[in-house]
């Protein structure tokens, strides 16, 4: 008696845990946000370079056309990742900052180069915006944020989009205004 009675209290313990599935008591861990999957993507990459060119637009007078672009993943933390821009080996005036942030994933354009300016017309730096809910793993949309709509007002309406095929090694960085494409790089990974 004292056995069935044992045999009863251990099926009323199992069924008052949650029977034979314990899984429902272990709290889930919640996945990597697409977001923070990107970064991680890009990370992987760090110390790697690309090389390619724009093909878009078909402007010789713009500065990044008709010419070999560089892309370096060059520093990496845990919270920031800088890309420096390259244009036929000089560093240029660029450098892609992707951060995270209280608020989400964030790129921002980082002027950099060592062109010495006169007052008043250096160039504009600090802008670009959080990535929106469109992105992947592989892809992310970042359209302006408010302190490029101050600073730079024509570029309200800037969306920046970075795209990484992992498989072929091909990095693309692709802008449009007022939904209009306005410049597309397609980098390849130097091997």
């Amino acid at each position: 008696m004292k056995k069935s009675l044992s045999v009863i209290g251990l099926c009323f313990f199992f069924a008052a845990c949650g029977g034979e599935d314990q899984t429902d008591l272990t709290p889930e861990v919640p996945a990597e946000t697409p977001q923070e999957q990107f970064f991680d993507n890009i990370l992987a990459l760090c110390g790697e370079e690309f090389v390619g060119e724009s093909t878009y637009p078909d402007n010789p007078e713009h500065d990044l056309v008709a010419t070999e672009l560089r892309v370096h993943i060059e520093t990496c933390t845990s919270d920031v990742i800088t890309a420096v821009l390259y244009r036929d080996s000089d560093t240029w005036h660029a450098g892609w900052i992707i951060e995270k942030r209280e608020n989400g994933l964030h790129l921002y354009h980082d002027h950099i180069g060592d062109k010495v300016y006169e007052e008043g017309e250096e160039p504009l730096t600090g802008y670009g915006g959080y990535a929106d809910d469109r992105g992947s793993a592989t892809r992310q949309y970042f359209p302006a944020d408010d302190h490029t709509a101050e600073i730079l007002p024509e570029a309200s309406t800037n969306v920046w989009m970075m795209d990484l095929d992992l498989e072929n090694g091909i990095f693309v960085y692709y802008l449009e205004r007022h939904d209009e494409p306005r410049f597309r790089a397609e980098l390849s990974l130097l091997d």
